[in-house]
């Protein structure tokens, strides 16, 4: 059975890492003014997803250890870039790639 917790903080981890990628292009936008890098739609939705992240990463720490949510909070390193790749066509250098590597290990290895 699928431990529900487990499925809330994955789910945590993709909207943060949606997050990022509207915070990231609204900031690639020009703006005529100082407020309006900050009070336009994809900078204020990336804020609300963080926020809404932020509540369902502390729910999840109801049910789950604190070595689970490690685990699962390290799939944003992961996500991040792939996402990145998806909707800013940025490459995958041989560090990301190595990093990513890295990353997936020090998971496997945290996990056991």
């Amino acid at each position: 059975m699928i431990n529900v917790y487990l499925l809330i903080a994955a789910t945590s981890v993709t909207v943060a890492g949606f997050s990022q990628i509207l915070l990231k292009k609204g900031a690639m936008r020009p703006h005529i003014s100082f407020i309006r890098d900050y009070l336009n739609a994809p900078v204020i939705s990336g804020y609300f997803l963080m926020f809404v992240s932020v509540l369902a990463t502390m729910f999840a720490y109801r049910g789950l250890n604190y070595m689970t949510i490690q685990v699962v909070e390290a799939l944003g390193y992961i996500l991040v870039p792939i996402l990145s790749y998806i909707f800013f066509r940025e490459k995958f250098t041989k560090y990301k790639v190595i990093g990513i590597m890295i990353i997936i290990a020090g998971m496997l290895v945290y996990s056991m």
